[in-house]
């Protein structure tokens, strides 16, 4: 796999967790904010950033219980979820980029109410439909 798979993840910190486990990255999105979370070296890896901004911040904390239950609790605190696999060998860092401009893509945030809904307009061809739009 050379590129990201980028899919909306539900609410579920379990799931969340089990991810994770997979080795793919769970990005939790409040409102503006994204938080971007990893599980490697018996770590959890979480790095945040808010659209627009030059920097972020990077933490780190043990795979213990204590953390884990705080990391399945974001499930619940986050607005949505996302699920991004990729190849381990591309760099972490562009792995974030890509997928927080995929998912503001799919879903700017201008208007929470409408980001679940994607509407696809199919062009119409029938020449009596095009006659009808003039």
């Amino acid at each position: 796999m050379e590129n990201i798979n980028l899919n909306l993840l539900a609410k579920d910190g379990q799931r969340l967790l089990e991810e994770l486990g997979k080795g793919n990255m769970v990005i939790a999105r409040s409102k503006n904010d994204f938080l971007y979370i990893l599980e490697f070296d018996d770590k959890f890896h979480m790095f945040s950033h808010t659209p627009g901004s030059p920097g972020g911040g990077q933490k780190q904390f043990p795979k213990d219980e204590k953390y884990t239950a705080v990391v399945r609790k974001i499930a619940d605190l986050a607005d949505s979820l996302y699920l991004a696999e990729f190849d381990k060998d591309l760099n972490l860092y562009g792995v974030m980029v890509s997928a927080e401009e995929g998912i503001l893509s799919m879903f700017p945030g201008n208007d929470r109410e409408s980001d679940s809904d994607i509407e696809f307009i199919l062009p119409k061809k029938d020449k009596q439909d095009n006659e009808s739009e003039k």
